[in-house]
């Protein structure tokens, strides 16, 4: 390309401005222009030099207007023209056109265009070019038109994909092709843009090294390229999270982290940051790398940086999130985060960069968020930190960033919303931040003891004198200064009303209102509030503020302020205002009707306040300014804005419903028309509060004389009545509180009636309130009052709907309002209208319907004045008929509502009151009786009101004609009271009319108690009685008159004298016993029982009077039951009679179906307490009769009359013996099974009385029983829980079958025991629950039961009751759950041995048994249990009780005295030995069983086996061997051990051994010796160890020797060795009390006896040896055949025995087959360590088997070459040398004993053995090299006891030792511990040690890092052939760095002292020349000398 061509293309593409030039100004121009262009490129004829400069052209409108580029995108045939001059185009031209895509793709719906005008593959082409600035334009091209990514671009990812062009850029990026730098970044900017996992070829190309370029990038000079890098590593990590490990392995943390840097471009940094953040969100590992890469303090810095750099743009912000959230994802989250920067701001200042910390905590809590399903943060910790940091004087940097973090705390809503006070911390840090100086400060510390100390923010700041420093920031501080302190003064009004007072006397509010006016719109609106807080607090405060000129300021804010600001001077204003003065409404009257404010609500507002303060006469009078501004609000009603409209009316309402007094006057046409125009407004509000105000205007007042409304013109109420029906609930109340007022006027009622109001007071009796439902109520008593009851409510639904929605609005509402009579007042105009021709439903119905209803009626009775009380008497005796149960409960539940009812009877003077009050009062007497009478006492109105009911039956002569009625709930109705034939029935006696009210009532009074009858006597009412009966007696036509008042009045005169139906009754329940016994022998009972059964229907009337009035029912039983409870009737001839006959009653009589359970009532009161009673009616059949009847299933009650019935009978023993006592026994089971629960109770009781008999216990059948007992456990009453207690435990008494049994019934009964034990249940009940315990716990299987352990708190309680029963059964229980061991361990936590200890005394066996048993349980394996036992006495209690108990008791206490012995601190207590003598008392008795002897036999054994029990032994031989003899021949085995151990430990003491009495026991001892018994042979074989010596005689005539013998050479089985050693003790005892006895022993035995370890054994059996061989020349070879040598050999090398050598003397032992093995063995032995007397027996032998057999000098030739030369050498010494050789003196040295000599031995044996040392020492020079050193070896081993003497030894050996020491080879030790105070000036201390001795190699301890005062522990040894003596041990201390090793200090030793001394250490002082300071430096050594290694 020409030059000029070049420059004219780069002149139009620079100097083409965004302002346009070269005539683009013009919009067509541009239109024009770009096609003009376009239409070039197109043309063929352009040449490629016009192309090149036309592409110019275009890239240059491109550059300059975005409507140039809308242009070029739009065009048709622009981009098929690019796509074609990239693939043919100049250089240039292709430079242009891909520069211009670029710009077009800066615009996302030109990108796309772009992406699909298929300009990829050129651009791809192009990027390969070989021109620079070529490939650098489509590298830029392809970077934006990738911009969009593949996320969201389904048609771009598929073009991208299927073009390559990922695998294009990859290739461009590998090492072959080197790219220019800015290509590069292009290059990685479209790789950032397309990475994805859209196609396959991204992994492969990462698994390739992809990862590598990248990283590689990173370290570009190119920023471009380190952004886009970074960036898209970011985006490689959240695609593909597997490529996370190559990312970090190929070191990309660390130049991320380095990227972070300050000197890098802000968009590098960024990109980094993004890349860390992904790289942390997605590896853990990547986190630590971060980490270990000191990434987290780059990341703080990231974070601040903008702030500290001044970094604006977007770029600065990633770079704050990017570095915030990689620092998140590192601590696990931002609450962690913050929590990790508040912990490391503590951190020291100069170590740590803490202002950055602090400020990249508050960008952190600035950003915060918290996500709804985390747990709140614990912000507090964070401000307690920061509050910690913050100081009043500290770096200005540190101090700006923490008040910058603290109002990030509170500015965030996350964050603050859980600390307290937040909003006023916030305004706090707001002040400290403006403030400076001394106020600064102050304000500081006021923040920290805010935070700090708890303390309010009014304490915080001082009181008074904060209030003074917040006055002074509202002059002359700046805007935001005072905003910041009007707010703190609104918080502290807000929250304290000492501040209030505080401002006022600070002088605070004239500047507050001069702030109103001149301070920003928030501190004007803030001071508002304050000012009106302050004039809400007090007057006087108020008169301040209106006083400095608030007022007119409030309402300039009023005007001028904006919507908040003109709320809070509306407020203020109607708060300060107390009077209406015409200025203030002359302004306000200008501000309404003027142009501002723009709202005129407000102003509306404070007008209607002004005015409602006006007076009466002011308001109502024309020309009046406050009537003017009220005509004025009225005027504003028909404004054209609605809003206006609305809080018009709303004022307009409030002001006529508080200011009744104006209503009247200003209820006008000019006031009511524009209320009523509103009504037909479209808008809801406008329409409900111009409803609000005609709902005012039109209330009813006392001046109001008529109900004619004139200003109401017809058709007015439809609005309203609309309103009511269609508008919601709150709208339809305000209407119809306007209707109600309305309606009063006829005209009105009857024009709402035609336009349906009923159906909108339906609907606000349904859905509105209390006042909606009381304007509604008032609103239907106007309709009623002016129409019929079915003109207005036409339905019967709706008729009861609106009595019930009336009655129950009466709950809320005052008894003495008018709502509440209104409200009483229409229920009782409903209440009045019968169902009829103009009614179809009676409304009272609904009444009687509904019962709950009735609730609100009885409340007004009770709380109402008297007008509401007879209100609601008329209504409720008008429901007495329907509801007479419910009205009854209701009464009586309010117990006011008796007396009410009965002073309204009394006082009032209305009839129909009274007569409604005294049936209301029968409704609640006839059900409750005894509440109403005591109700009525309690009131003091009984007798009152009796004498009143009285003169009511007076003043009625002729009964009332009110229409009550009363009906019991006793349904009566279909039958009658009397009957006289068939002719007629009289009406239900039940049943009342309203003129007998009182008659009936006196009848219910008179019944109740006698005084009331006295009472009605008292009154009159006999008379009036008689007056009644005499007027109905002498009426010629009472036949055919309603006779239900004569039958009443005789009811009630039966009542007053009992009527003689029931007579003997009477006499009967209220004779003495004189009458009772003649009624019984008279004829006048002969008939009652055939009486007995008979329906009620027979007798109509008796059943009638007695329920209704308490008369006594079925007088027949009632004489029979009086009659037997008198024991002389009852024991008498007369029951004998009356029982056959009761007994035949037993039988089904179908005339008779009520006998049976009279009968069996009878028999139970017969039967109770009388046998003779009980077996005659058995005798008469009566336990078959009941079998039957019970198997018939009678009711429930019989059948529980029954049960108990038979248990009664079978109380008596002699009844169980009956046949028919097993079918009762099926039948009450069956009863349990089946039967009521009363029932199950009485069959569980007569049960318990049947399983006393075995017979019907064992039987099969009884096991039946079982379960439903077992169920009967868990019954919530005491008596159920008992019977079936007493039942399980007579029927599982020693039945371990019907234990199991009732261990697996349904349910688990332990559960329900342990749940009776552990309540509040009677002692008598846990008695039987634990009887039942200890029965289940012989069960194993229970006893594992879980809830087993928990019965044991309870049964120890029970233990501890008063009551020895329920002691006893605890315990019993309690002993049997021992058996378990689990139990005892549990139990064992407890401490009640003392309890059990003082169970065991007194009289009852059985709970001394179980007692001791439980001890004996808990006391085994438990010493300190047993020691408890001790402790408490229960020794002494047991030897109380011995002399006197039973055989079992005995044995239990032997069997206890056996546990407790069994502790060896117990057998040797003086406790103890009082126990001997009575055990052996007890062991004297005949009849004592084994299991006792065995116990009493190990106690003594356990106590007398103590020496020192022995020897406090005051019982004679002869009182205790005798006895003892008898048990060795027992048949128990263990009995027979236990008395021969026994008497072993008695044969112990002296005087035993030698009494005569014990020769007797030598027999049966050797006897036993020699049973084959292993224990028995023991213990015999001890005993006679014992006596063996007193009695050797006496044993070897009772074959002693023979059995001992056998004993000694048994072979299968082998004896123990105790056994053989005890054996053999005896037999060389029987040997040594005569010498004959030696050749009775076989000389097998004797051989055996040198096996022995007992020294007299071996010298006894040698001396037999010898004594024999002696005797018998045959015996050696006897000898030899028996072992002798192999035991001598033993024997002599053991250094025990020196027979050998005369032994071996005999030609016959030398000459032995075993002489070959014994010489070997010598020489063995010498090669040992043996004594000089051992070596010289040794030699001999030797010498004796050598000279009398060539075999065995073979065998010693042999065996001194086996042991090599030195040992050939020894041995051939020991044969030449004399005992004084050096040799000898070695073998000495290396013998055990001569070390102990030196060690521990006298001073002479120290002397000898320090002599042959040096001896040896000397010898040392003259020997071989190698020689003398195993020798020194040798010798080295006494190096430890040598230093030792050096300490201990005389002065005399000092030479000697030191001699030593200093010659034998040994081994220095030299322990490097620790050193202390190695600090340095400059770096940390990275200590180590250096060690050299002499000239030889260094030893170096580990480096202990950072740690002024290292623990190395560490120890190095160094071997020594010689001490070394001289050297010195030189340690130097050092530090290792960075830069190199420095010296910390160094220290010689010298060695000498050592080596004498054995070890030597302690703290050894560091010098150095460098320790400039006075400090200290110490190394604790430790050096040790000697012969071994450590």
């Amino acid at each position: 390309m020409p030059l000029a061509s070049k420059l004219l293309v780069v002149l139009i593409v620079t100097h083409w401005e965004p302002n346009g030039t070269i005539e683009m100004d013009d919009p067509e121009k541009t239109t024009s222009r770009v096609a003009q262009l376009v239409e070039q490129l197109h043309s063929n004829a352009s040449s490629p030099h016009e192309k090149e400069l036309t592409t110019a052209c275009l890239l240059g409108v491109a550059k300059a207007r975005k409507a140039a580029r809308a242009l070029i995108g739009s065009h048709g045939q622009a981009m098929p023209l690019f796509v074609s001059i990239l693939r043919t185009g100049t250089v240039l031209a292709k430079i242009n056109v891909a520069a211009t895509l670029s710009v077009l793709c800066k615009e996302e719906d030109l990108r796309v265009k772009v992406l699909l005008g298929g300009c990829i593959p050129p651009l791809l082409s192009l990027l390969k070019s070989d021109a620079a600035e070529a490939r650098k334009a489509a590298a830029e091209a392809l970077c934006e038109v990738s911009s969009g990514g593949l996320s969201d671009d389904h048609v771009g990812m598929k073009i991208f994909v299927t073009e390559g062009v990922v695998p294009t850029l990859w290739e461009q990026l590998s090492t072959k092709n080197k790219q220019d730098k800015v290509v590069e970044g292009f290059i990685v900017g479209s790789l950032r843009n397309l990475c994805g996992d859209k196609d396959g070829y991204w992994r492969t190309t990462l698994d390739a090294g992809g990862v590598d370029i990248i990283v590689n990038l990173l370290y570009s000079d190119n920023p471009v390229a380190q952004s886009n890098a970074a960036s898209l590593l970011a985006r490689l990590m959240l695609a593909f999270t597997d490529s996370i490990p190559k990312i970090i392995d190929s070191g990309a943390v660390k130049a991320l982290v380095g990227l972070l840097g300050e000197v890098k471009d802000v968009s590098v940094r960024a990109s980094a940051a993004e890349a860390l953040e992904a790289l942390s969100s997605k590896s853990t590992k990547a986190k630590q790398a971060i980490v270990d890469a000191q990434g987290m303090p780059v990341l703080i810095g990231s974070i601040v940086a903008p702030s500290k750099e001044g970094m604006q743009g977007e770029w600065g912000q990633a770079l704050q999130q990017h570095s915030m959230q990689a620092l998140a994802n590192i601590c696990g989250g931002m609450p962690a985060l913050l929590l990790y920067l508040g912990e490391l701001s503590q951190s020291p200042r100069l170590a740590a960069p803490v202002a950055d910390i602090i400020g990249a905590l508050a960008y952190t809590l600035m950003v915060f968020k918290q996500s709804g399903d985390e747990k709140p943060f614990e912000s507090t910790k964070v401000e307690s930190i920061l509050i910690m940091l913050l100081k009043p004087r500290d770096n200005k940097l540190v101090q700006e960033r923490l008040l910058e973090a603290l109002a990030s705390l509170y500015g965030n809503p996350d964050l603050s919303c859980v600390i307290n006070q937040a909003e006023a911390k916030k305004v706090l840090i707001g002040l400290i931040t403006m403030a400076t100086g001394d106020a600064q400060e102050y304000l500081i510390l006021s923040l920290i003891r805010l935070c700090t100390e708890g303390e309010s923010v009014w304490e915080a700041l001082g009181k008074r004198e904060g209030i003074q420093i917040l006055i002074s920031c509202l002059g002359l501080s700046s805007e935001q200064h005072q905003e910041y302190a009007v707010a703190m003064l609104a918080i502290l009004t807000e929250q304290v009303d000492d501040s209030k007072w505080a401002i006022t006397a600070a002088g605070g509010i004239p500047p507050l209102v001069q702030l109103i006016e001149v301070g920003s719109q928030k501190a004007s609106e803030d001071a508002t509030y304050i000012l009106w807080n302050l004039g809400c607090h007090s007057e006087e405060i108020r008169a301040c503020v209106e006083s400095s000129g608030a007022i007119p300021a409030f309402l300039w804010l009023l005007r001028n302020g904006g919507p908040k600001g003109q709320e809070a001077a509306a407020k203020a204003l109607t708060k300060l205002i107390r009077t209406a003065d015409s200025a203030t409404i002359n302004q306000l009257l200008a501000l309404l009707f003027g142009d501002t404010p723009s709202s005129k609500a407000h102003v509306i507002k404070v007008l209607g306040h002004v005015l409602s303060t006006a007076s009466h006469s002011d308001l109502v009078h024309k020309g009046a300014f406050a009537n003017a501004g009220l005509r004025s609000l009225v005027q504003v009603l028909n404004s054209s804005n609605e809003k206006t409209q609305e809080y018009a009316a709303s004022v307009l309402a409030d002001l006529f419903c508080n200011r009744q007094d104006i209503c009247d006057s200003l209820a006008t046409d000019e006031v009511i028309n524009p209320c009523m125009k509103l009504l037909t407004s479209k808008t809801q509000g406008i329409v409900t509060q111009s409803a609000r105000a005609l709902g005012a205007l039109s209330r009813p007042t006392k001046t109001k004389t008529t109900n004619k409304m004139p200003y109401i013109a017809e058709g007015d109420v439809q609005p309203l009545i609309k309103l009511a029906k269609t508008a919601s609930i709150d709208s339809a109340e305000t209407a119809m509180a306007a209707l109600a007022n309305l309606l009063s006027d006829p005209q009105v009622a009857a024009e709402a009636l035609a336009e349906d109001v009923v159906s909108a007071i339906i609907k606000v009796l349904r859905e509105g309130s209390l006042e909606g439902k009381k304007s509604a109520s008032r609103a239907l008593y106007q309709l009623l009052k002016h129409f019929p009851l079915s003109d207005v409510l036409t339905g019967s639904a709706q008729c009861r709907f609106a009595i019930l929605a009336v009655v129950d609005s009466l709950n809320a509402m005052d008894m003495y309002s008018n709502d509440a009579a209104d409200a009483l007042e229409v229920v009782a105009l409903l209440s009045r209208t019968k169902q009829g021709r103009h009614s179809n439903y009676p409304a009272c119905s609904a009444l009687s319907e509904v019962p709950s209803s009735l609730g609100p009626l009885v409340h007004c009775l009770c709380e109402g004045p008297p007008s509401v009380q007879d209100k609601v008497i008329e209504i409720l005796s008008r429901l007495s008929k329907d509801q007479p149960v419910v009205l009854g409960d209701l009464l009586v539940s309010n117990s006011r509502s008796i007396g009410v009812l009965a002073s309204r009877i009394m006082k009032s003077s209305s009839l129909e009151v009274r007569v409604g009050g005294t049936a209301l009062l029968i409704c609640a007497a006839k059900e409750h009786k005894l509440q109403s009478t005591d109700a009525l006492e309690a009131s003091g109105y009984m007798k009152p009101l009796t004498y009143t009911l009285v003169d009511m039956i007076k003043q009625d002569p002729t009964g009332s004609s009110l229409e009550i009625e009363i009906r019991t709930p006793r349904g009566y109705r279909d039958r009658s009271a009397f009957r006289n034939g068939d002719e007629f029935d009289v009406p239900d006696p039940a049943t009342v009319l309203g003129g007998t009210v009182a008659l009936w009532l006196l009848s219910i009074f008179s019944s109740f108690h006698p005084k009331n009858k006295i009472t009605v006597m008292e009154a009159g009412g006999l008379e009036a009685l008689y007056d009644k009966l005499a007027r109905h007696t002498t009426n010629d036509r009472a036949e055919f008159e309603d006779t239900e008042e004569i039958w009443i009045s005789t009811v009630l005169a039966a009542v007053l004298f009992q009527d003689a139906n029931v007579a003997m009754a009477s006499l009967v329940c209220h004779g003495n016993k004189g009458i009772n016994l003649a009624i019984a022998n008279s004829g006048a009972v002969a008939g009652i029982i055939t009486l007995i059964g008979h329906l009620e229907s027979d007798m109509p009337n008796l059943v009638a009077l007695s329920e209704e009035f308490s008369l006594v029912r079925n007088p027949d039983e009632v004489v029979l039951e009086n009659l037997f409870q008198i024991d002389d009737v009852r024991e008498g001839s007369f029951a004998r009679k009356t029982v056959p006959l009761l007994v035949d009653l037993l039988k089904p009589i179908p005339d008779r179906p009520g006998a049976p359970p009279v009968a069996i009532r009878l028999l139970t009161q017969i039967a109770d307490g009388n046998d003779t009673n009980k077996l005659l009616m058995a005798e008469a059949g009566a336990l078959d009769a009941l079998t039957k009847y019970l198997s018939l299933s009678p009711q429930d009650l019989t059948e529980a009359t029954i049960s108990e019935l038979l248990r009664i009978l079978f109380s008596n023993p002699d009844l169980l013996r009956y046949e028919a006592a097993i079918s009762c026994m099926n039948q009450l089971i069956a009863v349990l099974h089946l039967g009521s629960r009363s029932a199950r109770l009485s069959a569980a009781r007569a049960l318990t009385e049947l399983f006393d008999a075995d017979n019907i216990r064992d039987s099969e059948s009884s096991m039946q029983a079982i379960q439903p007992l077992a169920d009967m456990l868990d019954a919530t009453l005491e008596c159920e829980q008992e019977a079936a207690l007493s039942a399980l435990v007579k029927l599982t008494s020693d039945s371990d079958s019907k234990v199991a049994m009732l261990a697996e019934v349904e349910g688990n009964p332990l559960h329900s025991l342990c749940k009776i034990l552990s309540s509040a249940a009677s002692l008598e009940l846990k008695t039987d629950a634990a009887e039942l315990c200890c029965a289940l716990f012989g069960n194993p299987r229970v006893r594992e039961m879980p809830i087993a352990s928990k019965c044991i708190e309870p049964l120890i309680l029970l233990m501890q009751s008063d009551k020895e029963t329920a002691v006893e059964s605890g315990v019993c229980a309690f002993e049997r759950l021992l058996d378990d061991e689990q139990q005892v361990e549990i139990i064992s936590d407890h401490d009640f041995v003392g309890m059990l200890v003082s169970l065991v005394s007194g009289s009852n066996h059985r709970l001394i048994e179980a007692s001791i048993s439980a001890l004996i349980k808990l006391g085994k394996d438990r010493t300190p249990r047993k020691l408890d036992m001790v402790n408490a006495g229960i020794i002494d209690k047991c030897l109380e009780l011995l002399p006197t108990s039973p055989n079992s008791v005995c044995a239990l206490i032997a069997e206890l005295f056996r546990i407790l012995t069994n502790s060896s601190a117990i057998s040797k207590s003086s406790s103890a030995a009082k126990i001997v003598e009575p055990l052996f008392m007890v062991l004297l008795k005949t009849d004592f069983g084994m299991w006792g002897q065995h116990s009493a036999l190990q106690a003594l054994v356990n106590i007398l086996e103590k020496p020192q029990s022995l020897s406090t032994l005051k019982v004679t031989p002869s009182q205790v061997i005798e006895p003892l003899i008898s048990f060795l021949e027992s048949p128990s085995q263990a009995i027979q051990q236990l008395g021969t151990e026994l008497l072993s430990h008695l044969l112990a003491q002296e005087h035993f051994k030698q009494d005569i009495t014990t020769k007797s026991a030598v027999v049966p001892l050797v006897q036993l010796a020699g049973i084959g018994i292993l224990n028995l042979q023991q213990t015999a074989i001890k005993a006679l160890e014992n006596i063996s010596l007193s009695w050797p005689k006496a044993v070897s005539d009772a074959g002693g020797i023979f059995e001992l013998s056998k004993v000694i050479i048994q072979d299968d089985p082998l004896p123990p060795e105790a056994l053989w050693e005890s054996a053999a003790l005896v037999l060389s005892n029987l040997l040594q009390s005569d010498a004959e006895y030696y050749l009775n022993v076989p000389i097998v035995a004797l051989v055996k006896m040198l096996r022995s370890s007992v020294e007299n054994t071996l010298k006894v059996a040698l001396n037999a040896l010898m004594v024999q061989e002696k005797t018998e020349i045959s015996s050696a070879e006897l000898m030899a055949e028996a072992g002798a040598i192999d035991a001598l050999l033993d024997l002599l090398r053991s250094h025990r025995s020196l027979a050998l050598g005369d032994l071996s003397q005999h030609e016959g032992l030398a000459r032995a087959t075993d002489s070959v093995s014994a010489c070997r063995a010598l020489v063995t032995l010498l090669e040992d360590q043996p004594t000089e007397e051992m070596i010289m027996v040794a030699v001999c032998a030797l010498q004796n088997f050598v000279i009398r057999s060539r075999t065995n000098r073979r065998a010693v030739a042999e065996a001194g070459r086996g042991i090599g030369d030195s040992r050939v050498g020894a041995v051939s010494k020991f044969r030449s040398c004399s005992t004084g050789s050096i040799a000898h003196q070695i073998f000495i040295l290396k013998s055990h004993p001569s070390r102990i000599s030196l060690k521990s031995g006298s001073e002479a044996a120290q002397d000898s053995i320090l002599t042959t040392l040096c001896l040896l020492k000397q010898s040392w020079s003259t020997m071989p090299l190698d020689v003398s050193k195993s020798q020194a070896m040798v010798a080295s081993e006494a190096i430890p006891i040598l230093q030792m003497l050096m300490k201990t030894c005389p002065p005399s050996f000092h030479e000697r030792v030191e001699s030593l020491l200093n010659c034998l080879p040994g081994c220095l030790t030299v322990t490097i511990k620790q050193a202390n105070n190695l600090k340095q000036v400059m770096g940390g201390t990275n200590a180590f040690c250096r060690l050299t001795i002499g000239n030889g190699p260094s030893r170096h301890t580990k480096v202990v890092s950072n740690n002024t005062s290292p623990e190395w522990k560490e120890g190095f040894a160094w071997a020594f052939d010689v001490p070394p003596k001289g050297q010195k041990l030189h340690i130097e201390c050092r530090s290792k760095s960075t830069f190199g090793k420095t010296t910390l200090g160094r220290v010689t030793i010298q060695i000498d002292k050592v080596v004498s001394e054995g070890v030597y250490s302690g703290l050894f002082s560091l010098s150095h020349d460098t320790n400039k300071d006075s400090s200290s430096r110490t190394l604790e050594i430790e050096i040790t000398w000697s012969n071994r290694v450590e």
